[in-house]
């Protein structure tokens, strides 16, 4: 082949042969189904070759031929026979495990097989570089170092990309934990700890393009030219995209647990934005369960301090548990058929890990305070239009009729302050800046002006009347 395609061949060609010619004979790293070796490519540098384990398809094939055989076997069990100690709810079942076992597995399956397709992972790479990539992504929140993927090298069965140096985030804990580091290491790990938890927030509530699997061995400390260092990504063979409705329902639940600890508003929320069938919510015996296994759940997740407010009405802000809020979640979705997003619970379980790291070095740490920008700039925002959203912001500074309650704005205020670790008057200003914040306090602003004018007319008008009635009394009398 001639012309310009023949000299791109050639120069492929000779990668391969570098390539073939520098590899490793043994691996430096191993996963499920591949491992991983080290290469050199004239003009790329250092490359990792991630090769898929001969035979690994076939045997994912019957594994997945088995889940389903026994996935069927389960659904089909009848229901136990009902006990007058059992409730009504239970007594509807008509099968023994009432989950979508079927449907599940194939779903995870699935998921299964696009990872055994490296080319699917070379576009999950190069659709999580456009967005969080230091070199060209588009984030403002989230910037970090994701490796160049060499497509025209990449087939079914093998990945080349970019090699990145760096120590995983566990080699980089454990150290700190165990040998006493000096303060300022852990003080560095500490932070690159956060901004993984930052980056999956980010990743998980504004873009919606997740990794779905950014355990401590995924994550890399990455020392830059300058001596600083920053958090490097591995391991893309599931990429997640998390709806709009699910980020506005993951919001709008912390928010009014938090600030208002309502679970039956939470419940209902669960349905306006379709996480749950119609017909649980219509069952009034099933909403009410799922009303007290969220009690439950919160109860268990969120430790407030105290029970009751504080002693200039502040709300007590509590520990956010990551690894209890994800074992009673993972109850609740097969018992109401919460409709999830794949890999969903994985991520957030990730995400628990991360913060069990953090706490390991600062027992102190809370996510909350990690998540709270996310969740005032969802809330002010509202990039989905969702009328939920808007309608829970509105719940947080208003009362029940409808009107500006100033109790709680200044509450909302002051709890803001100690979940962020700002001041009121950063908090004030972190909501002005936005477009949205603007519009929303020239319209609390506007609306107590007019109470104020109202109440003042009101007052004038009855003084007015009253004067008017003295002087035809006296007009009377005389």
């Amino acid at each position: 082949i001639g012309g310009e395609e023949g000299h791109q061949q050639q120069a492929m060609l000779k990668d391969v042969e570098a390539l073939v010619s520098t590899i490793t004979d043994t691996p430096v790293a191993a996963a499920s189904i591949g491992q991983v070796y080290k290469a050199n490519i004239p003009g790329k540098g250092d490359v990792a070759v991630k090769v898929q384990r001969p035979g690994v398809r076939t045997l994912v094939e019957r594994d997945s031929e088995l889940l389903l055989t026994v996935a069927k076997f389960v659904e089909s069990l009848p229901a136990l026979p009902s006990s007058g100690t059992t409730s009504d709810a239970t007594n509807k079942q008509t099968r023994l495990i009432n989950t979508e076992l079927v449907s599940t597995t194939k779903e995870f399956m699935s998921r299964i097989f696009e990872e055994l397709d490296y080319r699917k992972e070379a576009s999950n790479i190069a659709q999580f570089s456009s967005l969080y990539s230091r070199r060209d992504g588009t984030s403002k929140d989230v910037s970090v170092i994701v490796p160049k993927v060499y497509t025209e090298l990449c087939t079914e069965n093998v990945l080349v990309m970019e090699w990145i140096d760096g120590a995983k985030l566990t080699d980089v804990t454990g150290t700190a934990s165990n040998t006493g580091e000096e303060s300022s290491t852990v003080e560095e790990n500490l932070a690159l700890v956060k901004v993984a938890i930052d980056s999956t927030l980010s990743q998980l509530l504004v873009e919606g393009i997740l990794h779905a699997d950014p355990h401590a061995g995924n994550l890399l400390k990455v020392k830059l030219e300058d001596d600083s260092v920053t958090l490097g990504y591995l391991d893309f063979g599931i990429v997640s995209t998390i709806p709009e409705q699910v980020r506005d329902a993951l919001i709008c639940s912390v928010a009014l647990q938090v600030f208002s600890r309502d679970v039956d508003a939470v419940s209902s929320l669960f349905g306006e934005l379709r996480l749950i069938p119609q017909h649980i919510l219509d069952d009034d015996e099933e909403r009410a369960a799922l009303a007290e296994a969220l009690e439950i759940t919160f109860e268990n997740s969120l430790l407030y301090p105290e029970d009751a407010a504080g002693e200039d009405d502040t709300t007590a802000i509590p520990d956010l548990k990551f690894d209890k809020l994800l074992d009673s979640l993972s109850r609740l979705v097969p018992r109401f058929q919460f409709d999830l997003p794949p890999y969903f619970i994985n991520n957030a379980r990730a995400l628990s890990t991360l913060e069990g790291i953090a706490k390991s070095l600062d027992p102190s740490f809370n996510v909350l305070t990690i998540m709270y920008p996310y969740a005032l700039s969802r809330l002010l925002k509202n990039p989905s239009k969702s009328e939920v959203v808007a309608r829970t912001l509105q719940s947080l500074i208003r009362s029940e009729d409808g009107k500006i309650d100033r109790t709680k704005i200044r509450r909302l205020l002051r709890d803001s302050a100690l979940i962020s670790g700002q001041s009121k008057r950063r908090v004030v200003w972190d909501v002005l800046k936005t477009k949205e914040g603007r519009i929303l306090t020239r319209g609390i602003v506007s609306e107590e002006v007019g109470t104020y004018f109202g109440r003042n007319d009101g007052k004038r008008n009855a003084k007015s009347s009253s004067n008017k009635q003295r002087r035809k009394m006296k007009k009377k009398r005389w």
